[in-house]
């Protein structure tokens, strides 16, 4: 039978065992209650004994309620801000700060939570990381055992028994055996290479092979890294930020902005010892030989780098060796003089990390030697540096490297003039190689920080002239170690500076003290790499870092870092060489190179076989198959010259460490090449210089590119190359249409025009040759033989520089040499033909060219998209740009404008209260107006502003009503209301509001009210300015600064209200109407619409084509009304009260009145009388006699007061159609006009006219 014991119990099987309640019962939670019987006796409520009855419950209710607010109205991981809070934090009390712990742990017994112990808690630590802590553990027992020995004064120490099986504890029994015994001094090695400080143990397995320089935990979240089990040169090195760099670093490099870099991995050597020993040992290993005998000469520059105001840069070499080879490019630093009895001098060595190890053992081979002794130190992880470079460099560090004792110092120290190089932009203005040494503060303390001065360019011109540091500088600190241990140890924690900085008053950085850190500091400006370089010490380099990365550039923006790519593009885009990449002919240069090769190769053989060239199948023409040497690396070995030993013992020299050639100085090859100096020793071996190549035609050379001269062996090829070469220009050179380059060029040419043609020459792709031949063509070259190769690309790109695509390559001597040694020809000398791998004619059609050559001859639609986005992007910043350039200049011709307006009011204001007649005493001449503000002073007409005007005028003055204008509005978006007690010009800024134009006037949101409402309101606005005037007088009384509460005071902005709705007057009627009912009111009064229009035009066209009587009915269709006759058709005198005239105003008044008075009940339509001047001539044209009758008679009262109502509404100006009554309110006149006229088709006889007037 199964066993169910672990399968779930039924409810019928389970005992009713009590169960422990999760959440246990609350005292606070329970009130004590007293039985209320005795509260009622005799059914009657009294109050004093039912109090007493109830006290005690109301007293426990209450604190209850204390208890439960108090209590659990919110858990202890609940009172953790929330991005703090964690998903264990509910349950777990280690996972809340450690101020709420003992509350967690309170909640989490009384809510019966279970607590889960880690690992980590128990003092073993998690997993793989057990061994660490156990470790420390340990330490810490034998230390503590060792401090009780000498407390106790025993020689001897307990050793514990090992168990079995434990070897650890017999390794730590041993150990405190050994320590315990009395051990003597063991002197110090001659020449020790340094070991990086015990990382703690959260990262200790992380640096087993490998050191992390101090920002690697900052490096680390922003850029690629090296891969953390291959190491470069046993640093963990920022190879590139993580987002797109290329243009942003060219960008801050030559234009604005800076870029720095973490060069704590560059090696530092001290020397100590006798000055005469040191430059002895420099000597032997021949640094900078290049350079001749000015560096040891005791004057110029070699007297200043000596005296320690100046570093030397230059190549160092081997001490043994006919020719001997070059090792590295070092920097070497002295230090200043202590004092002239001393002798002794220090000196640092810096040199790149790849080449440390080899110059090490040189330096330990002279130093031996060296009588008296030179002491050498390894500094390497004593000594970090940082390099800084582009137009806000300097002030960069001048604003993070704060001085930290500049109070009391002469004016010509370092740290005085530290600040005034702040506006140097071109490192090229300040001495070549100039250094600079002096104590800094903690950044930290100075966070964020803020921009540096800029603003002394007369101090830095003295400063630049005279450099007076050469004089006044001291020992620098950094070439003490106690100095820069004590540095490291005395940097307060992150937590004490923000302790600090909370303490400060806001805004303000807190107050030094005598504690603060001293870091020593050595800078200089490299001259070979134009840059910065900060010397620091190693645990100082971080909250540098920090501050330079947090540094708010004058130009936008903060400084940008970059990586070991960055680094290389910045030396490639100054076409010179970097140390290893371009360096072959050194062993840290051929080193790189086979590092290179086999990682090209792994990632070769990674990508998939129909994804991968087949270098075997490449095709270089004259039936010749197969890429020249090796296809993943520069193939040195097949360059070099064929020993006596074969083919294998040159193929085993290119595969080993050290390099089978000699790097040489360019400046030498060209001398050796063009036959200036001959020289057997340098031809003796085989050796490289390096060679900068621009392209001629399209293509862009990348890296292992292979480099032929022409060719030598066939004349008709070396001519097809050079006839390539004739037609062509170089990419640089590559100018636009002469049409083009008039319009670039031309200031007359329209802005738009200029930016259209700029935009199409950027766009357009560049002309091919005049033959037209390229890559991939069937006339196109062939490549040379392999006994024309020459060299190989080291360094190949896009020159963003140059604007052209370049190239760093290096050349074999005796390859490039003729086999007589005699001079090439000058046409032709330094030509070559650079072919990239897999990119040749015949190998690839035309437009299956490289990348380099596709992106040459068309733009892609990913390179059009950036194209495009940049010139958007500088679209938009030059918009901005010139709009805030604008607003600043208005603004500040304003102000300028205003404090010559004050200053001139002010003197003509003088020039009044002097007296018009002077005594004959005083002076004949005429007094000269004169007066004087805090922004400006006017004498004579002439107004000369002080200082800024944006800071000495707070206030804009109208040059012509001279009163005060707003600089806000008054409504709308931004307002702020204005002190009413002044008198502002009526130029109001303008107004942004929802339903209101620029001037505050709203716009007609409905229709006009009729007669009553306009009377209602009219009688409200009337009655509140009745209440709100007061007494007279109090009005001026508020205006001058009394009691304005509960009143409103406006300013006169000319705005209309919102029920406000405009005029407009007829031209045909002359009437003011309404705009919203003008439309309407235009096409009865024009006759454009309606009935009536339709019948005057019928009735216009009938009396052109008609029968000639003028009654229309020749082409009248049946059914139609145009046989009416015309008004004075007829021979009657007068016309029928029920005829229809043929005016086209047709009650017009009528409309408006009932458009106005809107009644319930509807009044008669009246007919208009008035018959327009047009109608009348018309009729005396038609033939008929006509009989007008004008009667105007006083109006009834209601009429009046409609009359005198519109009357009163309309606005000043306009012109009133009819007065019911005169001024004096009497009633008018009767006015009877009797016009009769006759006219036969002769024209006969003029009309009578009759006139009646008499009194109402």
């Amino acid at each position: 039978m199964t066993d169910n014991s672990k399968k779930r119990k039924s409810i019928l099987d389970a005992a009713p065992a009590a169960k422990r309640a999760r959440f246990p019962a609350n005292m606070s939670r329970n009130i004590s209650s007293i039985p209320t019987n005795t509260a009622y006796p005799n059914g009657e409520l009294n109050v004093s004994r039912f109090m007493r009855a109830h006290e005690n419950e109301i007293k426990a209710l209450e604190t209850a309620m204390k208890a439960a607010k108090r209590g659990l109205s919110r858990r202890a991981f609940q009172n953790v801000p929330r991005d703090l809070r964690r998903r264990t934090g509910s349950h777990n009390p280690q996972r809340v700060p450690k101020r709420l712990r003992d509350k967690a742990r309170k909640e989490a017994r009384e809510d019966n939570t279970p607590i889960s112990k880690s690992k980590s808690g128990s003092g073993t630590g998690k997993g793989g990381k057990g061994w660490l802590r156990k470790e420390g553990i340990e330490k810490s027992v034998k230390a503590r055992e060792r401090r009780k020995s000498k407390k106790d004064g025993g020689n001897e120490a307990p050793i514990k028994k090992a168990k079995k099986g434990g070897p650890l504890e017999e390794i730590l029994a041993t150990e405190s055996l050994i320590d315990s015994a009395v051990v003597k001094k063991r002197s110090k090695k001659f020449a020790a290479l340094a070991a990086p400080d015990t990382p703690s143990s959260r990262f200790r397995r992380r640096q087993i092979n490998k050191t992390w320089l101090p920002t690697h935990i900052w490096h680390t979240k922003r850029a690629t890294m090296t891969p953390g089990k291959e190491p470069l040169w046993r640093f963990a090195i920022p190879l590139r930020p993580a987002g797109k760099a290329f243009r942003l670093t060219h960008r801050a490099v030559l234009i604005r902005g800076a870029v720095g870099w973490d060069m704590s991995y560059i090696s530092t050597i001290g020397l100590e010892g006798v000055e005469a020993s040191v430059a002895g040992l420099l000597k032997a290993l021949h640094f900078a030989e290049e350079d001749g005998d000015e560096i040891w000469q005791p004057r110029g520059k070699g007297k200043k780098w000596v005296d320690g105001t100046r570093v030397w840069e230059g190549w160092i070499y081997e001490r043994e060796g006919r020719l001997p080879k070059k090792v590295a490019q070092a920097s070497v630093i002295w230090s200043v003089r202590e004092d002239v009895k001393n002798t002794k001098r220090k000196a640092f060595i810096r040199v790149h990390p790849s080449a440390f190890l080899h110059l090490w053992n040189e330096i330990v081979k002279v130093a031996k030697v060296q009588k008296p002794a030179v002491t050498i130190e390894d500094l390497r992880f004593e000594i970090g540096s940082i390099e800084i470079t582009g137009p806000a460099a300097a002030e960069t560090l001048c604003s993070i490297l704060s001085p930290s004792c500049s109070a009391n110092l002469p004016p010509d120290t370092p740290s005085s003039l530290w600040p005034t190089l702040a506006s140097v932009t071109n490192l090229r203005e300040l001495p070549a190689n100039a250094l600079l040494a002096f104590s800094v503060s903690d950044p930290r303390l100075r966070d964020p920080p803020r921009a540096a001065d800029i603003s002394s360019h007369t101090q830095l011109t003295e400063t630049l002239a005279y450099w007076p540091i050469d004089r006044t500088q001291t020992v620098a600190a950094i070439f003490d170690r106690n100095a820069r241990l004590a540095a490291g140890r005395s940097l307060p924690s992150q937590q004490s500076v923000n302790r600090r900085k909370t303490m400060a008053s806001p805004s303000q950085y807190p107050d030094p003290r005598a504690t603060d850190p001293r870091i020593p500091m050595l800078t200089f400006v490299s001259k070979r790499s134009n840059c910065w370089t900060v010397l620091l010490p190693w645990k100082c380099v971080l909250p540098v870092w920090r501050g330079i990365m947090r540094y708010p550039v004058s130009t936008g923006g903060n400084p940008r870092f970059g990586g070991l790519k960055e680094r290389r593009q910045v030396f490639f885009e100054r076409s010179e060489p970097s140390f290893p990449f371009d360096c072959p002919g050194t062993n840290a240069g051929w080193a790189w190179e086979l590092q290179e090769r086999a990682e090209r190769k792994l990632e070769w053989i990674k990508r998939p076989k129909g994804k991968r060239i087949e270098w075997t199948s490449i095709d270089l023409g004259n039936d010749r198959k197969g890429e020249v040497g090796d296809p993943w690396a520069c193939d040195w070995g097949r360059l070099l010259p064929k020993s006596a030993a074969g083919e294998k013992d040159t193929e085993k020299k290119s595969e080993s460490i050290p390099s089978p050639f000699q790097q040489m100085l360019s400046q030498q090859a060209s001398s050796l090449i063009a036959g200036h100096t001959t020289s057997i020793d340098c031809l003796a071996s085989p050796s490289v210089f390096t060679v900068k190549i621009v392209m001629v035609q399209r293509g862009v050379p990348t890296n292992c590119a292979r480099i032929y001269r022409l060719p030598t062996n066939n004349a008709e090829l070396r001519s097809k190359w050079l006839s390539l070469m004739s037609s062509s220009k170089p990419a640089a050179d590559i100018k636009p249409s002469p049409r083009k380059q008039h319009i670039l060029k031309s200031k007359k040419a329209l802005k738009h025009v200029r930016a259209k043609e700029l935009a199409g020459s950027l766009l357009d792709a560049p002309q091919p040759s005049d033959n037209g031949l390229k890559a991939g063509d069937v006339g196109y070259p062939n490549v040379p033989d392999e006994e024309d190769l020459i060299g190989f690309v080291t360094t190949g790109n896009y020159n963003l520089a140059e604007g052209a695509p370049t190239a760093i390559a290096n050349l074999v001597l005796h390859r490039v040499m003729d086999k007589e040694g005699g001079k090439r020809d000058q046409k032709d000398g330094r030509v070559c033909i650079p072919r990239p791998l897999s990119s040749m004619s015949e190998d690839r059609a035309a437009d299956e060219q490289a990348d380099g050559a596709r992106a040459a001859v068309g733009l892609s639609s990913d390179a059009l998209a950036d194209l495009t986005r940049d010139i958007l992007e500088d679209t938009i910043a030059n918009v901005i740009f010139n709009t805030a350039l604008s607003c600043h200049r208005a603004e500040k011709l304003l102000r300028m404008q205003s404090a010559a307006t004050q200053a001139e009011s002010l003197a003509l204001s003088t020039l009044e209260l002097q007296p018009a007649i002077k005594s004959a005493n005083s002076a004949s001449l005429p007094s000269v107006p004169t007066a004087e503000t805090s922004a400006a002073k006017y004498e004579n007409g002439r107004v000369f502003l002080k200082g800024n005007p944006l800071k000495t005028t707070p206030e804009i003055i109208c040059p012509h009503c001279k009163l005060p204008r707003l600089m806000h509005p008054i409504m709308g978006k931004g307002m702020q209301n204005p002190d009413l007690t002044k008198e502002y010009c009526m130029l109001y800024p303008w107004v942004q509001r929802q339903g209101h134009d620029v001037y505050g006037n709203p716009f007609p949101t409905d229709m006009a009210k009729s007669k009553k409402e306009r009377e209602l309101i009219k009688a409200q606005a009337k009655n509140t300015a009745t209440e709100s005037v007061g007494t007279p007088g109090s009005q001026d009384t508020d205006m001058a600064g009394g009691d304005t509460q509960g009143k409103e005071i406006k300013l006169n902005t000319g705005g209309k209200p919102a029920s406000y709705i405009p005029w407009h007057t007829c031209p045909n009627c002359k009437r003011s109407l309404l705009i919203t009912r003008f439309a309407q009111h235009l096409e009865k009064c024009l006759g454009i619409s309606g009935r009536q229009s339709s019948r005057n035009a019928m009735a216009k066209l009938t009396g052109q084509n008609g029968n000639g009587n003028g009654t229309g009915m020749g082409n009248t269709p049946l059914g139609s009304r145009m046989g009416t006759p015309a008004p004075g058709s007829q021979n009657d005198l007068l016309p029928k009260s029920k005829g229809k005239g043929a005016s086209p105003v047709k009650k017009l008044n009528d409309d408006d009145d009932e458009a106005e008075n809107d009644t319930p009940e509807k009044k008669k339509k009246k007919k208009s009388s008035y018959i327009k001047k047009a109608d009348r001539e018309k009729g005396s044209k038609d033939g008929g006699s006509t009989l007008k009758v004008k009667l105007k008679a006083s109006s009834s009262s209601k009429d009046s007061e409609r009359k005198a109502s519109e009357s009163s509404e309309r606005p000043d100006g306009k012109r009133d159609r009819e007065d019911a009554n005169d001024p004096d309110g009497a009633p008018k006149q009767k006015k009877i006009k009797l016009s009769v006229g006759r006219s036969d088709s002769t024209g006969g006889e003029n009309g009578a006219s009759l006139e009646r007037r008499e009194s109402n």
